[in-house]
C-alpha cells in the first residue's frame, strides 16, 4: 500500500465496530466484573483479585499460540478477518456465562467462577488477537494508521458503554430487585450486538498489508524473532504500566461511587457516560495533536498531566461529587487520545520489527501486546482486590468501614497516579519518532531493510 493510499470512512468505521464489540468485555472486566464478583456473586476481594491474576497467565501461552496461528492463516479473505466470523458467537456465549451465578456451594462457586473467567479470557484471545492484527494488514502508512486507531477509539467507547454504563440501569430496568438475573439477560442482548459489530467489521474490510514471505507456523521462531524488537520491548513496559493504572482508577470507580460518594446506580451510569463521551472527545483530539507534536513527547505529557489531576482528586472531599466527576471527564478526554496513540505506536513497532529482522510477524506482534495489556489488567485487577481486602472491605451490598472507604479513595487516586507517572517515563525510551518511521516505511515498501 502506497503511503498516499487513503483508507475510506466507511472502512473505518467498520474496522472500530469490532473494538467497540471487544470492550463490551475488556470495559466490563475492567469496570464491572470485579464489583460483580464481590458484591453480587459474593467473592471475598482477595480470592478476586488472585483469580484475575492466576487466570490471566494463561495468556502467556494462548496468546503467543494464537497470534502464531492468525499469522499462519491463508484464506480468500485474508488471515485475520475470517476469526472474527468464527469466535463471535462462542465470545456472545461467554459473555453471558461469566455474569452467570450457579446454584452451587461455596467452594463450587469459586470453581465455576475460574472456569467462566478462563472461557471469557479464551474467547476475548481468540477474536481480538486477528482483530487488533487486522489494522496493521489495512496500511502500512503510519499518519494514516494513526487516522484510522483515532476512528477506532473514538467508536470503541459504544461497546465500553454497553459494558459499564449501561448494564446496571438496564438489569434494574428489566428485573426490579434481582440485579443477578438482570445482569446476566442484559450481557446476553449485548453479546448479540458484539456478534453483529464483528460481523460488519468482517464485511467492511479489506487486507491489503501482505507478508513479505509466507513460512510454516514456528511458534518458537516467532517468538525469538519478537524479542529481538528492542522497541517493542519499551512499548510493553510502558503498555502494561498504563494498564495497570487505567484497570485501578477503572475499576475502583463503581466502588468509589457506592462507598465514597453513597449514590447509587444512576450515577454510576452518569460517570461511566461521561467518560465515555469525554474518552471519544480525547480520540478525535489524538489525530490533529498527534500530527502537529510528537506522539512520544505527547503521550509523555498525556500521562504525567492524568497522574497530577488524579492525585488532585484525591484532595477534593466527597461531598463535592460534581466536581469529581468534572474531573473524571477531564481525565476521560486525556486518557481518550492515549489509546489512539498507544495503538498507533504498536503498529510502528511491528513494522519496525519487520524491516529489522526481515519478516512481518503482525499476529504474534500484536499478541504480544495483548498478552502485557492483558497482564496489566489481571495486575491491576489483583492489586484492586488485595487493596480492598487489607483494607477491610466486606463482601456483599453492606455498609463499609471507615478503613475500607478510605482504601477505595487511595485506589481511585493516588495508586492509579503512580502507574501513571511511571507509564510516562517509560515512553521517554521509545525511540519510533515520525521521522524514524517515514524511514522505515519507504524502506519496506521498496524490500529494503536495516542494514547490518
Amino acid at each position: 500500500m502506497s503511503n498516499g493510499e487513503r483508507i475510506s470512512i466507511r472502512e473505518k468505521v467498520g474496522y472500530s465496530l469490532g473494538d467497540a464489540a471487544s470492550h463490551i468485555v475488556f470495559d466490563s472486566s475492567v469496570a464491572i466484573l470485579a464489583y460483580f464478583y464481590t458484591d453480587i456473586y459474593g467473592l471475598p476481594p482477595a480470592v478476586m483479585g488472585t483469580m484475575f491474576l492466576l487466570v490471566r497467565l494463561l495468556d502467556a501461552i494462548t496468546d503467543p499460540i494464537m497470534g502464531a496461528i492468525a499469522d499462519a492463516t491463508s484464506t480468500r479473505w485474508g488471515r485475520f478477518r475470517p476469526w472474527l466470523l468464527a469466535i463471535c458467537v462462542p465470545f456472545a456465549v461467554s459473555c453471558v456465562l461469566v455474569y452467570s451465578i450457579p446454584d452451587f456451594s461455596d467452594s463450587g462457586k469459586v470453581v465455576y467462577a475460574v472456569a467462566a473467567y478462563i472461557f471469557m479470557t479464551l474467547m476475548y484471545t481468540a477474536i481480538n488477537i486477528p482483530y487488533c492484527s487486522l489494522g496493521a494488514a489495512l496500511t502500512s502508512d503510519p499518519r494514516e494508521n494513526l487516522s484510522l486507531q483515532s476512528w477506532r477509539f473514538a467508536i470503541t467507547p459504544i461497546g465500553g458503554a454497553l459494558g459499564t454504563a449501561m448494564i446496571l440501569p438496564l438489569a434494574d430496568y428489566l428485573y426490579p430487585g434481582d440485579r443477578p438475573t438482570g445482569i446476566q439477560v442484559s450481557m446476553a442482548i449485548f453479546g448479540v450486538v458484539g456478534c453483529l459489530m464483528f460481523i460488519v467489521c468482517f464485511l467492511t474490510t479489506k487486507e491489503r498489508v501482505q507478508p513479505i514471505k509466507e513460512e510454516n507456523l514456528n511458534i518458537a521462531r516467532d517468538v525469538k524473532i519478537l524479542f529481538k524488537n528492542d522497541q517493542w520491548l519499551i512499548l510493553s513496559i510502558y503498555n502494561f504500566m498504563m494498564l495497570v493504572a487505567v484497570v485501578l482508577r477503572g475499576g475502583a470507580v463503581v466502588y468509589y461511587i457506592g462507598t465514597v460518594l453513597n449514590k447509587g446506580s444512576d450515577v454510576v451510569s452518569v460517570f461511566m457516560l461521561g467518560g465515555m463521551f469525554a474518552s471519544m472527545l480525547g480520540s478525535v483530539l489524538a489525530k490533529p495533536f498527534g500530527t502537529k507534536f510528537c506522539k512520544i513527547k505527547f503521550s509523555f505529557w498525556i500521562n504525567l498531566l492524568t497522574a497530577a489531576i488524579g492525585i488532585l482528586c484525591f484532595f477534593v472531599p466527597s461531598t463535592f461529587w460534581f466536581a469529581i466527576l468534572i474531573i473524571h471527564i477531564v481525565m476521560s478526554i486525556i486518557q481518550g487520545g492515549n489509546g489512539a496513540l498507544q495503538w498507533s505506536m504498536i503498529t510502528d513497532a511491528n513494522n519496525y520489527g519487520e524491516w529489522k529482522t526481515q519478516r512481518r510477524i503482525t499476529g504474534m506482534n500484536v499478541a504480544a501486546n495483548i498478552f502485557v495489556i492483558k497482564l496489566g489488567v489481571a495486575v491491576g485487577g489483583a492489586i484492586l482486590g488485595w487493596v480492598l481486602a487489607a483494607y477491610g472491605y466486606a463482601t456483599g451490598n453492606v455498609a463499609q468501614s471507615a478503613s475500607a472507604a478510605q482504601g477505595v479513595i487511595l485506589l481511585f487516586t493516588v495508586i492509579p497516579a503512580v502507574f501513571y507517572i511511571l507509564t510516562a517515563f517509560s515512553i521517554k525510551f521509545y525511540g519510533l519518532t515520525e521521522k524514524k518511521m517515514d524511514r522505515v516505511v519507504n524502506d519496506l515498501s521498496k524490500g529494503e531493510y536495516k542494514q547490518a
